[in-house]
């Protein structure tokens, strides 16, 4: 098995001082194009720190899988940070679910679409202002009311199950 640490060189330089978990990932799947012939792929992952490639596939954002001999190969110091190319043997998948995944053509990706932002609500008229601000006065006045008959004493009739039925007022002490 050969030491792709250049060609993990290679694609390091196309990015920033610094990468997400999913340039991490495209990188890694560049690498493993490119030697897809001698049998490199990436590695799932599900869960902890990884990356999505533009097709949704979730892998370890700094892992390469040689299919041949189930080999993983750790090729990113801080992964998803400074991201420093290496080259460290880990030894065979420690779970069933971490599976060789055949790379993708990087030059097939598009960029993914992004949803489109929704437009602000258009600001209310001045007309339409001064009419929201007559129907919040109009409910003040109707629970200052409701406040006043409360505070006057309501004759009260509830239902309560085991207790039968109670009368009382609300309201005054």
């Amino acid at each position: 098995m050969q030491n792709l640490v250049s060609s993990v060189q290679e694609e390091r330089a196309k990015y920033g001082a610094t990468m997400t978990d999913d340039e991490c990932a495209a990188l890694c799947n560049a690498v493993a194009w490119k030697h897809r012939a001698d049998g490199w792929g990436t590695s799932r992952k599900t869960s902890g720190a990884r990356g999505r490639l533009p097709n949704g596939t979730e892998i370890a954002h700094d892992i390469l899988h040689h299919r041949p001999t189930n080999e993983l190969i750790d090729v990113l110091i801080a992964a998803g940070a400074a991201s420093q190319p290496q080259w460290v043997p880990v030894g065979p998948p420690q779970s069933s679910d971490r599976t060789w995944v055949a790379p993708i053509d990087p030059a097939t990706w598009q960029t993914p679409v992004q949803p489109p932002v929704a437009a602000a609500p258009p600001l209310a008229t001045a007309a339409e202002a001064a009419e929201i601000l007559e129907a919040i006065a109009a409910l003040r006045q109707d629970v200052e009311r409701l406040h006043a008959r409360v505070n006057a004493g309501w004759p009260l009739r509830i239902r309560a199950g085991f207790l039968g039925v109670l009368t009382g007022t609300v309201g005054r002490e």
